[in-house]
């Protein structure tokens, strides 16, 4: 299904969208397995509206398969195995199949321990974090993941960009669908100023400011310059902070030595950090489930502010784009569909 949307968009389906993204893989030696993982990661991004993280990245990533910086096939490892902890080094393998590899293991580590942690190295760009927190969450615990990305945003009080966007996602099991948060470290991801610039469209004051320091509604001299640190000192502490524990524990790299993530051509040196925590370790699991549930009734059956419907509870924004996006397509711009056929056939 395709159905036009203005001069410059289209909404097409999310199984057609699928189908493409599997076969650009297939036909660079991604082994079928893996190509329907990523083509399943990178659809569902946007069918839950982080266009930022779908469709739009699969130039990116096939470029850095072309040129050989990252492998089609990749045989992940276990290179660090102690109690509740371990390390895996990605092979310089497509993200999404190394951070499959990771969740399982840290989630056989929540179950044995209690508590799991897992860092990966030398794998390229994972995609939408809330992938893998909210599988974790589905098998019954907490699942927390944080990544690490090219310098890209200044920090707090400097026009320098040296911190990535440093993304972190919790989420927690619940008597239904798990609620969770996923979240850059910056006011936006540097993936939506890329949207706008394919779309044309200017970006919203405060995300970002030029290479002279000054505030910028342009993507282009956003890219070009700074984004802004999310909360302002907060947001910049915080970033600083996911960048050691990503980058730092797996023994990648920090700050402006980050590399390979939006640049798929260069090596990879960010790192990821995969925590799941099953609450029947530390008290009853029940216990648990019922305070997230008591939580989410408060907040929804809290007064609304004038013109807002219900207020939700962190993750039901998604869920609610989900249904809307599987029902009427997706919106991506006729010059990415472009792209993305043209990188099929």
């Amino acid at each position: 299904m395709v159905i036009s949307k203005n001069e410059n968009s289209l909404y097409v389906s999310s199984d057609r969208l699928r189908a493409l993204a599997e076969t650009i893989f297939r036909k660079r030696d991604v082994p079928r397995k893996d190509a329907v993982l990523v083509a399943d990661i990178l659809i569902e991004a946007n069918l839950r509206g982080h266009h930022s993280h779908g469709v739009i990245r699969i130039p990116s990533w096939v470029k850095g398969l072309d040129c050989g910086a990252l492998k089609s096939v990749c045989q992940p490892s276990v290179v660090r195995d102690k109690g509740a902890t371990a390390l895996i080094h990605g092979d310089y393998g497509l993200g999404p199949v190394v951070a499959q590899k990771a969740t399982d293991l840290v989630l056989q580590k929540a179950k044995n321990f209690g508590i799991g942690l897992v860092s990966v190295s030398k794998a390229s760009h994972i995609g939408i974090l809330q992938y893998y927190s909210q599988w974790l969450a589905d098998k019954g615990v907490i699942g927390i993941v944080l990544t690490n990305t090219e310098p890209g945003v200044a920090p707090f009080g400097s026009r320098q960009k040296i911190l990535g966007t440093n993304p972190l996602t919790i989420s927690v099991p619940s008597a239904g669908t798990p609620y969770l948060v996923d979240m850059s470290t910056s006011v936006a991801a540097r993936g939506k100023i890329v949207n706008a610039l394919e779309r044309g469209e200017s970006i919203p004051e405060g995300w970002a400011i030029d290479e002279d320091g000054n505030p910028t509604t342009n993507p282009t001299d956003a890219l070009q310059g700074s984004l802004l640190p999310a909360g302002g000192p907060k947001g910049s502490a915080l970033a600083v902070m996911i960048d050691l524990l990503a980058g730092g524990l797996a023994g990648g790299s920090v700050g402006t030595k980050v590399s390979g993530t939006m640049n798929t051509d260069q090596e990879i040196t960010k790192g990821d950090m995969f925590l799941a925590i099953d609450p029947g370790a530390i008290g009853s699991k029940q216990s648990f489930v019922g305070c997230v549930e008591d939580l989410a009734s408060e907040i929804h059956h809290s007064q609304p502010l004038p013109g807002v419907e219900n207020v939700l509870m962190p993750g039901e924004f998604e869920q609610i784009q989900k249904k809307k996006n599987l029902k009427f397509g997706i919106d991506i711009t006729k010059k990415l569909l472009a792209q993305i056929q043209n990188l099929a056939e």
